[in-house]
């Protein structure tokens, strides 16, 4: 007897090799990573994933922009070459933190803890750091044009070759501090307090001065913009230099005879 052969069911299933890794999402990575590059967290809301306190984060060249950040930990999170335009840091914790280039300009830092923050050529146009922690934080080489710094707290904060021009510095305390290359045209210095600073290649040219404490101060190689006798009156207490007060008695139609 002839066995009659079976048909043939061939059931292999044949894959397609495919070798693209899934690009996980930006608030998985954040979950799952304390060194982030070239992530785009525009306009997410990061609250709950950095609600509370973590090893520091670095994150190089990532995208914050209109970024929800309000009351998240990041102390000692180091920024560097990011894009925060627009980011809300509002209650923020960022003590000990370093943003390193790049940009937040328009950001708001209101009421944010920014003790011993560093920036080191950042953009920070336009931010508000109205009742922000700034005790002992510095400011580098940034671009702060337009920038609000009222009602802050904190002492010890320090500005080196920043552009400060139309700043809102009102009542700030600068006292006994060494500024050096700032850029305060237009600037509202209103109240704020130069006791014993010392000025060097700063410019002051039309800034509002009014109620600002120079006692002290040393203004010798500082750009005053015209001085007049307004002006003069409201650095009462100043040391300025023999150039300057020439320019003073000019103003007031006197002349200086050696």
């Amino acid at each position: 007897m002839t066995d009659t052969p079976l048909p043939f069911n061939d059931h292999t299933t044949t894959h397609t090799p495919n070798n693209a890794a899934p690009t996980a999402d930006p608030l998985t990575l954040l979950a799952t990573s304390t060194d982030l590059e070239d992530i785009d967290f525009t306009g997410l809301d990061l609250r709950a994933t950095l609600k509370h306190p973590t090893t520091p984060r670095t994150f190089t060249r990532c995208t914050f922009t209109e970024t929800n950040l309000r009351g998240t930990h990041l102390a000692e999170a180091v920024f560097t070459d990011c894009t925060a335009h627009a980011a809300d840091f509002t209650g923020a914790l960022l003590d000990q933190a370093r943003i390193n280039r790049g940009s937040a300009a328009h950001a708001n830092f209101t009421d944010a803890d920014c003790g011993d923050l560093l920036c080191d050529g950042a953009d920070l146009a336009n931010t508000k750091w109205s009742g922000a922690m700034l005790g002992g934080a510095a400011f580098t080489g940034c671009r702060m044009i337009g920038a609000r710094l009222t009602r802050h707290r904190g002492l010890g904060i320090t500005f080196t070759r920043c552009k400060l021009a139309v700043a809102n510095l009102n009542g700030l305390s600068l006292r006994g501090t060494h500024l050096t290359g700032l850029r305060l045209t237009e600037a509202d210095l209103g109240g704020v307090d130069f006791h014993d600073a010392t000025f060097e290649d700063c410019r002051l040219a039309d800034a509002n001065l009014r109620a600002a404490d120079f006692t002290g101060a040393d203004l010798r190689a500082a750009d005053l913009g015209e001085l007049t006798l307004a002006l003069a009156t409201q650095l009462r207490g100043a040391a300025i230099s023999p150039d300057q007060a020439a320019q003073i008695s000019a103003a007031l139609g006197l002349t200086v005879l050696s």
